[in-house]
């Protein structure tokens, strides 16, 4: 009889087991149960890297541009005489005009600005022999500018000028740095941006500029062979500035078509455009 029994239990289970293949893989389930999910769910995160932390706990340090509008002040600069009894169209001015917009142009895109000047005054307000030569004068103002940047840790200086010469035919559009500079070859890159921008910017409103290049400054036959606010240190400049600069020179104030771009307020706000897209391409897309 218990070989009979052993037989049958036998039997049932060989008869489960044939049962089970017929039905395929699947009908064997998943063991134990959910499995897969607990695995997933077990599964520890990635340690998070320095640079995520930083990227949590640290804000980015934004950008510092320092915007030196030229002249101002009893520094008039270059001027173009008046239409129809209008007031003299004054080189100072337009600087300031094109600073201030491209100081909201950089401004709303985060970047921290840093103005040498706001109001047509000089920046050496205080009269002060500020480059140590025993003298105050103009130099002593463009320390002052130089200064300012300096002491703001600026990542770029520009600083914003327009042309002016006797022959009043004389035009062109045109960038200057200081190749001798410690920041000379980046200073060349920011020349080369800015001058690009400028072409396309006066392009872009149907006028046809004379393109005069991005230059290193011995031409210019300054004092001691440089510029003073892009410059290296001579006995003028008492302390150079830190960082990449250059000078722009957009249009010729003297130039009767020039002048009366330079006094469109569409222009001037394309030439702070001009400046916004080399600063930003300068600053986003190091090489």
């Amino acid at each position: 009889m218990a070989e009979r029994t052993t037989r049958l239990w036998l039997a049932l289970a060989l008869l489960a087991v044939a049962m089970l293949r017929a039905a395929g893989p699947g009908a064997l389930g998943q063991w134990p149960p959910l499995a897969r999910a607990q695995t997933a769910d077990l599964t520890p995160d990635p340690t998070p890297s320095a640079a995520d932390a930083n990227a949590t706990s640290t804000p980015a340090r934004p950008f510092v541009v320092a915007i030196d509008p030229g002249h101002g002040g009893t520094e008039v600069g270059a001027a173009h005489p008046s239409w129809e009894g209008a007031p003299p169209l004054r080189e100072k001015d337009v600087n300031l005009a094109i600073a201030l917009d491209l100081r909201d142009l950089l401004e709303a895109r985060g970047y921290q600005v840093v103005m040498t000047r706001t109001m047509d005054t000089n920046v050496n307000v205080d009269g002060l022999d500020l480059n140590g030569d025993g003298v105050v004068n103009n130099d002593d103002d463009l320390q002052a500018r130089v200064d300012i940047a300096n002491q703001a840790h600026a990542d770029v200086l520009v600083s914003i000028h327009n042309n002016g010469a006797a022959d009043r035919s004389v035009r062109g559009t045109s960038v200057w740095y200081c190749a001798d500079h410690p920041q000379g070859a980046r200073a060349r890159r920011l020349a080369q941006l800015l001058q690009q921008a400028f072409l396309a910017h006066l392009r872009g409103i149907g006028y046809s500029p004379l393109d005069q290049g991005a230059n290193d400054d011995p031409p210019l036959h300054k004092p001691y062979g440089h510029l003073f606010v892009v410059g290296v240190k001579t006995p003028r400049v008492a302390r150079p500035s830190e960082m990449p600069g250059v000078v722009g020179e957009s249009l010729y104030v003297t130039n009767d078509r020039e002048a009366a771009l330079l006094a469109q307020e569409q222009v001037r706000q394309e030439l702070a455009a001009a400046y916004r897209d080399a600063v930003v391409a300068f600053l986003e897309q190091p090489q």
